[in-house]
Formats: structure tokens, C-alpha cells, sequence
């Protein structure tokens, strides 16, 4: 069972009937910093100029681009550049959406607070993002991608560093970008490579025929070491550099042409997903391989597969097309899945794997289902997008999450598998409530409850019923209005404005009373004006007169703002000793803090206000349904605040410290505080209690 924390609902993958929507309390924790160990940077031959570059311009605050051919060693310089002592972020793209990109950044910098895992909303990732200001680099951007471009727009204060095949920065606004092209290496750092990869020395006979096979080559990184592997597994040099001067693919199959069964079987497992890095255990359940790590660092060691980390292995990209077809037939698709589904199950139930190796493997599980729909192998398609789902759901690649729920759908469709079918359409649901589309998740869901109930899936209706009565609680979305941050914005400039009337009411109110007099003291059964019930009946009265302000009760120890009511009334303070009635509200004026007012005025009381009555408040209202318009409900701890703490921006210290030692009470986190940083709208909350009059 895992859970993750997204605004103020807690979804949970409880079984396998799909995930469960359930009101959460957050704590006011800000993520603190990923500690990583730093991997020594790898020794690079041939690149000080490309490394003098980009030491040049990323202190100068310009991002830097490297493209080039597949093979060329641009995965080893970005990883030289990025382990030079600034703090970084490593992502390494290739098929993988704009927000889990966001999210993997994050991740790379930052460490949840509390024990459940949070999935931040786009816009709180690009904030914690510009907050940080790392160095972000992108491996193995596709052609023709626009996220490099996308997050050099979004986060103006960070620097990238880029590897793709073509070009996809450009010059960027005010020569902000610089893009190099990087071509093979030089013919002494070549030939260095080549006798470093072969192990011993070379003879003197040997030296032009090996000159020759450089050139042929033309100084490839991953050429030259696949050479070497050669000479060094015993062909003549003479023979490898024939087969060179045809073209580098003849390389690859000559490679390939001396394999063993396991390594076979492994290299194959590897183009079906070329592109992807999967660990070693991975291997070792798709093809059945016993000894899968010496398997690999053998085809390692050939210059066939790219080992960037100690147990990450892949094929690269460009080997796809020179090896997939001459190894498909040492691998069954069918054993493969069910090898997959046994290791990766044993994974999420916390057997000898974990749920980081299995987060490790998901881009292999992801690779091989696009091969299964490639071969219209459907069953398999279905059973994968099953096995992949609780894998990204958990490691919140909720983008990939969900392009793997749809293609499972589909796949369901076709063959008429029903119950399938019903789960998809269950999980959609559960996206389209995360991405703020109600409508939508509800449409899903009453039709996955439809084929549900068809079907005699008692456990199944009974989840989706109940996630469908939380989404039509929680009323239309802002689908078409202005995102999260947007809204917080629009929300504390009204929240501003009201505040500004507040003051300058209630100043002319003071001042007027103190121009004509002492002011007369309330009157039986008025102690003050009425904050948001109906107006006094007998009208109103001389002296100021102007919008109605209170701040409303939350359901903690402050409130959120003031409320402004549109009927003119005299504002009247509260004397001492006299108590607020049931159906009315004291007066205060707002402050800095986000404690109970205090006006410094001589006749605002310093109690805080109590409402019982409705009002027309500009502040988020407290509801017993899930309501779209207010922050999550928060619980703060209970001790003192410090960096990392439960407690907020604002520093205040909340209901434990001024209670004396009573619990704390739920209320509305402050729009500016690190709780509505996933931007997602509230969950179910209870109503304000109503305090006694004093």
C-alpha cells in the first residue's frame, strides 16, 4: 500500500481495485535539501576545450548546449561538468513528460519532510526550483523537444546544461545560450583510448593499421572502445579496421557476432527498451539470466552497453537499429513479462527488492509495454500498464502515470476485457481529480462504477462509489480559470484590499468619534456592528458610515482575512468589560501578524471576534463539504520555530504555544505558507467551532 500527499487529499493505491481519495491533514514542513554522495567525475580524454567552454560560461549565468552524434561521450562530459562542486540536478529526458521532468528535478534537490511522499503540482515545482537555483542538466533531450527551451523560460534564475543529438536551445534572448558541437577526439586523445581500452601495449606493426582504424571511425568515443574490445577478444587489428572503414554499424555486429547465451539474451532484453537504464536485477528476471551483473560488465567492457552508473546498464540508442533484429529471436516477449511481473511484484510487496529498485526498472517495464503494442500483443499490454502503474504512481511520474493507464485502457477495449477496463477508467478518474478536471473525474468514474457493478465487483463498486462521492463533493474545478499560483496571487490582492478599507473605516470612525466628543458607550444589547448578519433595525445611524469589516472565525486561532459587506453601517467599538452578543462581531482592525488583532486605537477591543451569522466574506468560507476555494487544513507541531520546523513563514507559533498545552486545533494554512504548495484545492473539512461568549 502506498500513499502520497497531494494538496489536501491523500491518495492511496490500496489494493488492486485502484486508488482511494481521502481528505488529508498536511504539516507545515518545508522540503529540506537532498544530501548525495558526489561521484568522482570521470576521466574525459580529448574534451578540455569543451570543459574550458562550459567552465566559461555557466559562472557567467549562460546555459550550454552539447550535440552531437549518438556515441560521442556527451553523457561523460555532462557528468564531469555537473559533479565540479556547484549544486545540480541530473535528468536524464529521453521520452519522459515536462512535469515529471519538474518532479525529477525536485527530487534530485529536495527531501520530503514527513513520512508520506508529496507530489507537487507544476507550478510549486518551478518555485522550489528558482528557489534553489541549481544547475540543471538534461541528458539525452529527443530532437526536436521543447522542455530544455520550456525550462530556460520558466526559471530565468538557473542555468542548463543541455546533451542532445541536435540542437534544441538555440541562441536563446540576449545570446543568453551557447550551443557546441561535439565531433569526435582529437588523434593523440583517440589513440590514448584506444590503447587504454585495450589493456596493453601495441606493437610497432600494428600502430598505422591502428591510425587507420581511427580515422575510419573518425574518433567516436564508443567506436574506438568497441574496436579495442575487439582486438583484445582476439581478432587482428587488420580484420577490425576492414570492417570499420564500411561504416560503424558493421562494428556493432561485429560485436554482437561473438556472444554467449547469456549475454545474448541480456543484450537483447536491452534493445527492446534501447534508450532506458535498468538495474541489474531487472535483467536478470526479463531474460532469466543467473549471473546478470558479470553478464553485463562483459558486454560492458565490449563497448556494447553504457554503464553510466554501478548498477544501472542500458543500450545506447543508436545500437537499437544494428542489434534488435539480429537478437529478437534469443528473448520471448511472453517470458520476458512474466519474469517481470514476479521480480517487480516481489518489489512493491517489500520482498529482497524495494520500491527503489522498482522505481529503477519502471522505465524498462514502460519500454517493453510500447514494444508489446508495437506487436499488437494486447493481453501483455494490459498485464504490463498494470505492473508499471503502481511503479509511477508511487515515484509521482503522474504524467507517464497516466500516458500508461491509456494505452492499458485501449488495450482493454480491444479484447473486451471488462473488469481491466473498469480499473483504468477508475485510475483515470483519480488522474483527472489531480489535474483539476472534476468533470471529467467524475464522468470516469460513474463509468467504471457502471462496469463495476455489471460485473458483481462488490469491492471495486464500494471503492469507486466512495471516490465519486468525494469528487462531486468538491464541486466544479478551475480548469478554465487562472492556475494555483495565480489564484493565491488574486486571492491575497483582495485579501490586501479589504484589509486597506478596514483600516481607513475604522480610522474615520475613531476620528469622527473623537471630534465631537467622548464617544457614548454601547447601548443595551448592541456592543458593536454586525459582522456579516443583517443590519441593525433600526437602520443607519449618523456619524461614519461605509462598508462593514470584521475578520471572520477560522477554525483555529486566527482568521484569514477581513470580510467586507456591501450595507453601510456606523462602526461602534466594543468597552471594556461589555461582551460580544451571539449574533454579533467586534471590530479588528488587521496587522502584520497573523495572531488575534489588537487596534491600537482607543475604543477597538482587544478580544477577538466571534460570528455566528453567514456573511458575504471575500476569505475562503469553512465548509463541511470539500470546498475548491480554500488551502489544505494544516495541524501544526507542537515546538518552537526554526528553520524546517512545523511552523510557517509567517512565525507564528499557532495554537499549541498560546493554548497552554491543549492540542492543536485544523484550520486554514495562510495562503503564503509552504502548506498550499501543491497548489491542489482543499479537502472536506469540519465546521468552525462556536466559542462561548466571555
Amino acid at each position: 500500500m502506498y500513499s502520497v500527499l497531494y494538496g489536501s487529499s491523500r491518495i492511496t493505491l490500496t489494493s488492486r481495485s485502484g486508488t482511494r481519495l481521502q481528505r488529508s491533514e498536511l504539516l507545515l514542513h518545508d522540503p529540506g535539501p537532498r544530501r548525495r554522495w558526489a561521484a568522482p567525475a570521470p576521466v574525459l580524454l580529448g574534451r578540455e576545450e569543451a570543459l574550458a567552454t562550459a567552465w566559461r560560461e555557466i559562472p557567467a549565468g549562460r546555459s550550454v548546449e552539447f550535440h552531437g552524434p549518438c556515441g560521442s561521450g556527451k553523457t561523460s562530459l555532462l557528468r564531469n561538468i555537473a559533479s565540479g562542486g556547484r549544486r545540480s540536478a541530473f535528468v536524464r529526458v529521453a521520452g519522459t513528460p515536462l512535469e515529471d521532468v519538474l518532479q525529477l528535478l525536485v527530487d534530485e534537490l529536495y527531501v520530503s519532510a514527513g513520512a508520506e511522499p508529496v507530489k507537487y503540482s507544476a507550478s510549486v515545482c518551478r518555485q522550489l526550483l528558482r528557489h534553489a537555483r541549481p544547475l540543471i542538466v538534461l541528458d539525452e533531450v529527443p530532437p526536436g523537444s521543447r522542455i530544455p527551451r520550456q525550462l530556460a523560460d520558466a526559471l530565468p534564475g538557473c542555468v542548463l546544461l543541455v546533451g542532445a543529438e541536435r540542437p534544441v536551445l538555440g541562441g536563446g534572448p540576449g545570446g543568453a545560450v551557447t550551443s557546441h558541437l561535439l565531433t569526435g577526439l582529437p588523434p593523440d586523445a583517440a589513440y590514448a583510448l584506444f590503447a587504454q581500452s585495450l589493456g596493453r601495449p601495441l606493437w610497432d606493426a600494428e600502430l598505422p593499421v591502428v591510425r587507420r582504424l581511427l580515422e575510419a571511425v573518425r574518433g567516436r568515443p564508443l567506436s574506438v572502445k568497441q574496436a579495442a574490445a575487439l582486438v583484445r577478444a582476439g581478432h587482428p587489428v587488420e580484420a577490425v579496421a576492414h570492417r570499420a572503414a564500411r561504416g560503424v554499424r558493421e562494428l556493432d555486429r561485429m560485436s554482437a557476432g561473438r556472444l554467449s547465451g547469456p549475454e545474448r539474451k541480456a543484450l537483447a532484453a536491452l534493445a527492446i527498451v534501447a534508450g532506458a537504464l535498468v538495474p541489474g536485477a531487472w535483467l536478470s528476471a526479463v531474460g532469466d539470466i543467473t549471473y546478470a551483473a558479470q553478464t553485463l560488465i562483459s558486454l560492458h567492457e565490449r563497448g556494447l552497453v553504457e554503464r553510466p552508473e554501478e548498477d544501472r546498464f542500458g543500450l545506447p540508442v543508436c545500437l537499437e537499429d544494428s542489434l534488435r533484429d539480429l537478437l529478437l529471436d534469443a528473448i520471448s516477449l511472453s517470458s520476458a513479462v512474466n519474469g517481470l511481473a514476479a521480480w517487480l511484484e516481489g518489489a512493491l510487496d517489500g520482498g529482497v527488492h524495494g520500491l527503489d529498485d522498482a522505481l529503477e526498472g519502471v522505465e524498462g517495464i514502460v519500454g517493453l509495454l510500447g514494444f508489446a503494442a508495437e506487436r499488437a500483443e494486447w493481453r501483455a499490454v494490459i498485464r504490463l500498464a498494470k505492473l508499471a502503474e503502481a511503479a509511477l504512481f508511487a515515484g509521482r511520474r503522474w504524467q507517464q502515470w497516466k500516458d500508461v493507464l491509456q494505452q492499458g485502457e485501449d488495450a482493454a477495449r480491444r479484447i473486451g476485457d471488462q473488469a481491466s477496463e473498469a480499473l483504468f477508467a477508475h485510475e483515470l478518474g483519480t488522474v483527472a481529480y489531480a489535474e483539476d478536471r472534476p468533470e471529467d473525474a467524475a464522468a470516469r468514474l460513474r463509468y467504471a462504477l457502471q462496469l463495476r457493478e455489471a460485473l458483481g465487483d462488490a469491492a471495486g463498486a464500494e471503492l469507486t462509489r466512495a471516490n465519486l462521492a468525494y469528487v462531486e463533493a468538491s464541486g466544479p474545478g478551475r480548469g478554465e480559470g487562472p492556475g494555483p499560483a495565480r489564484l493565491n496571487l488574486l486571492r491575497r490582492g483582495l485579501l490586501f484590499l479589504a484589509g486597506a478599507v478596514a483600516v481607513v473605516v475604522v480610522w474615520a470612525a475613531v476620528a469622527g468619534a473623537g471630534g465631537d466628543g467622548p464617544s457614548p458607550g454601547p447601548q443595551p444589547g448592541s456592543s458593536g456592528p454586525v459582522a456579516g448578519g443583517s443590519p441593525s433595525p433600526d437602520g443607519p445611524s449618523d456619524g461614519a458610515s461605509g462598508p462593514r469589516v470584521s475578520f471572520s472565525p477560522g477554525p483555529g486561532p486566527s482568521s484569514n482575512g477581513p470580510i467586507a459587506t456591501s450595507s453601510p453601517s456606523r462602526v461602534t467599538s466594543s468597552q471594556p468589560g461589555s461582551s460580544p452578543s451571539p449574533s454579533r462581531s467586534v471590530v479588528i482592525i488587521p496587522s502584520v501578524s497573523r495572531s488575534p488583532s489588537v487596534s491600537r486605537g482607543p475604543s477597538v477591543s482587544r478580544s477577538p471576534s466571534v460570528s455566528r451569522s453567514p456573511s458575504v466574506s471575500t476569505s475562503p468560507s469553512v465548509s463541511a463539504s470539500p470546498s475548491r476555494s480554500k488551502g489544505p487544513i494544516i495541524r501544526r507541531p507542537s515546538r518552537s520555530s526554526s528553520p524546517g520546523s512545523g511552523l510557517d513563514g509567517d512565525g507564528d507559533r499557532g495554537a499549541v504555544d498560546r493554548g497552554g498545552g491543549k492540542p492543536p486545533e485544523p484550520h486554514t494554512a495562510w495562503p503564503g505558507s509552504m502548506a498550499l504548495l501543491s497548489g491542489r484545492p482543499p479537502a472536506p473539512q469540519p465546521p468552525p467551532r462556536e466559542l462561548p461568549p466571555r
